[in-house]
């Protein structure tokens, strides 16, 4: 039946990650679980926690980012092999692991990407800072219209894939930082423009049990909310390049004449 990588790219998240993978189960469905681990250069003891529940922990040399932490793991699954689907979740308490069989389900029922949504129209956003809000209705729009794919959370980091899947992109992802679930999504429409997309509601969690998270967003200012927004665009412009999305796609004009 093959087997389903818990992929959880990490930096800094000793406070939560143990918690975390404690609460893997070796089993979804019929599907044995693998865990694998990426520690971004962490200053804390992250890798040591990771290793304690599984020996597929590869630490970076130095920090790259998420982006390139998430490389690094798919690199990793695609090589490794073995698989059947791929779930990618962080590490920092926002995402509640109870999904997980849902998830799955989902991809065995024949989806090729699994959303976990925060703004999902049954999630709970009862708690979502505005800047999250409209940076979601930003984007997310965008990529609505260069996939024609019905979705609401083209930014979210809890998303389950079919492992053939991953394994064609692993080596092609750019996005060094944040933005890298939008380019996931693009490079997978770009090899396979009819894929199944199936969204989960999932409560909007800023925070959760981080307690370096809650003090982020408690703290955050308007220049960081803005430097956000700039790394987000540089991010979707530089896939946009890379695959050679014409302007018709991400204007939604079908013939425009340039």
């Amino acid at each position: 039946m093959g087997k389903i990588a818990i992929f959880i790219p990490v930096y800094n998240e000793a406070e939560t990650l143990g918690e975390i993978l404690k609460q893997i189960p070796p089993k979804i469905l019929s599907y044995s679980t693998e865990i694998v681990v990426v520690d971004d250069k962490s200053g804390d003891n992250s890798a040591e926690i990771a290793k304690k529940f599984t020996p597929h922990v590869i630490e970076s040399n130095k920090n790259g980012g998420v982006g390139m932490a998430t490389r690094k793991g798919f690199e990793y699954i695609a090589k490794k092999g073995g698989y059947r689907f791929v779930i990618k979740l962080d590490g920092d308490g926002q995402h509640s692991l109870h999904f997980l069989p849902q998830v799955a389900a989902n991809l065995e029922k024949g989806a090729d990407v699994v959303i976990c949504s925060r703004f999902h129209p049954l999630s709970d956003q009862s708690y979502t800072p505005i800047d999250r809000i409209l940076l979601n209705m930003i984007f997310t729009e965008i990529i609505k219209k260069i996939t024609g794919w019905s979705i609401t959370d083209a930014r979210s980091g809890y998303m389950g894939f079919q492992f053939g899947d991953i394994k064609k992109i692993a080596g092609d992802i750019i996005i060094p930082r944040y933005g890298v679930p939008m380019e996931i999504l693009l490079r997978i429409w770009n090899i396979k423009p009819d894929a199944r997309i199936y969204e989960i509601p999932h409560p909007a969690v800023y925070g959760g049990l981080s307690q370096k998270l809650q003090r982020k967003y408690s703290i955050e200012k308007i220049g960081d909310k803005g430097s956000r927004l700039q790394i987000a665009y540089a991010a979707l412009l530089a896939v946009v390049e890379d695959l050679k999305i014409p302007r018709e796609k991400i204007l939604g004009i079908n013939g425009l004449k340039c």
